[in-house]
Parts: structure tokens; sequence; C-alpha cells
């Protein structure tokens, strides 16, 4: 059985060295973990999101093959109708504070994803690679269990919206409604509805 406390606390620059062996590992810890709970609902960010929908970032594939040195293979799902429109919050964004204080981390990235009608963000784990390893900050001494991720759902669910997390689909959301998961725990999204649904990814480390 794999020694998931190994992982654990191994550095995460070292784990996603080999980007296809961290899709392995993590399928093999979230086997481990299949009856456990695929995400956590962590309450409302009470925050006012109208300039960040009103944006209109610029449309590209949400799934590369490379950034850096770093690969990955992608599979069919990650390939097909993989489009999003996609753009990150700058520090000077009071969403970070927000978001700092709300999950006691540091270090925060914020991307804004809008999802069109007809797109999916096929099944992956996050690599983070633009944060923790081309990022602004030095990182390369950072363990895996210091991260913690999650989604913040912009506008109330439109039905045919989903997003996935392990073997549960989140629908049914709220405005401000927000999301955390592990980061071994696979994960994507589909639109469905007739209108774009607009989240924000966020990543940071524990203080």
């Amino acid at each position: 059985m794999i020694d998931q406390e190994k992982y654990e606390k191994m550095l995460w620059i070292d784990l996603i060295s080999n980007a296809d062996e961290l899709t392995r590992v993590a399928k093999e810890i979230w086997h481990k973990n299949y009856d456990q709970e695929q995400y956590s609902y962590t309450g409302k960010l009470n925050f006012n999101y109208k300039d960040i929908i009103e944006m209109e970032p610029e449309i590209e594939p949400f799934h590369t093959p490379a950034i850096s040195d770093l690969g990955q293979t992608l599979h069919d799902g990650m390939i097909n109708n993989n489009y999003m429109g996609r753009c990150e919050l700058g520090q000077e964004h009071p969403i970070h504070k927000s978001l700092q204080e709300k999950f006691n981390i540091k270090n925060t990235q914020v991307y804004l994803n809008v999802q069109h009608p007809g797109g999916v963000a096929g099944i992956h784990v996050d690599k983070y690679r633009s944060t923790f390893a081309v990022g602004q900050y030095d990182l390369t001494k950072l363990r895996t269990k210091d991260i913690h991720s999650g989604v913040i759902l912009l506008q109330d669910w439109e039905v045919g919206q989903t997003f996935m997390t392990g073997r549960s689909n989140i629908t049914d959301w709220q405005a401000g409604d927000s999301y955390t998961f592990p980061w071994y725990m696979p994960h994507g999204s589909a639109n469905a509805s007739a209108k774009a649904r607009y989240l924000l990814q966020f990543v940071g480390v524990f203080v």
C-alpha cells in the first residue's frame, strides 16, 4: 500500500518533477481514501465579486502539456473542448487579503476561470507549476502537506454546471460558496448549461 505520509512530507518541487508520476501517486492515494469525503464545504467568502465578474479574460486552453521543463501527458478529456476564459488576479487585488484571513494562508495565487457553455476541464491533479515552480515566490522548501487550495463560485448555480471532485459532483451552489480538497484529489468541471460559469481557483501555503 502506498505510503501517504511519505508524500505529505515530500518537497512539492520534487514531487512535481515528473508530472505523470505525480498523477500516478495521487491516484493511488485517492483510491486509499476512496470512502472519505471528497471535498470540504468551507462556507461563503463575503466579498463583492462585481468587478471580477465583469472581467472578460482571453479564452485559452485550460490544460497544456508543459510549463517550463515540467511536462505531462494529456488524456482525451483534457483536450476536447478544453478552453477557459482565464486570468490571474494580481497581488494588489483585495481578494488575496480575504483569502489569507479566511483560510490562514499566505503566498496566495488566484485565477478567474470562466467556463463557457460546452466547455470541459478534464479530470486532473493540480501541479501548481506556475506558482511553486516558476512563480514569484521562493517555495523550494514547501512540503506537500502545507498546500491549501480550493475554489469559490461567483454566481448561483445553473442546471447543467458541475464541479467534480473524485467520486463526487458539486452542484446547487450559491454565489460566494467555497470548497477545498486535498492535493491528491482528482477534479475537473463541465458546463452543459446556457450560461457561463465564473469560478475563482486559489492556492496558498498554511501559515
